[in-house]
């Protein structure tokens, strides 16, 4: 697994699983609060995605 690959699954993990990302109003539309992990593991993988295109995936 390319270390872009390894940031995405544990960005997704995070967003699957916490009840903060996964909160939801009455009708089921996700309310989108603010969560510091999520946004840290979206900078991760921002930076694993930038490095990947700087041919740094391998």
């Amino acid at each position: 697994m390319t270390p872009r690959q390894a940031a995405f699954v544990r960005f997704a993990d995070h967003c699957a699983t916490c009840p903060t990302c996964c909160a939801m109003d009455g009708e089921g539309v996700n309310l989108n609060l603010p969560c510091e992990e999520q946004d840290r593991l979206h900078e991760e993988y921002r930076q694993a995605s930038r490095a990947a295109a700087q041919g740094g995936d391998r």
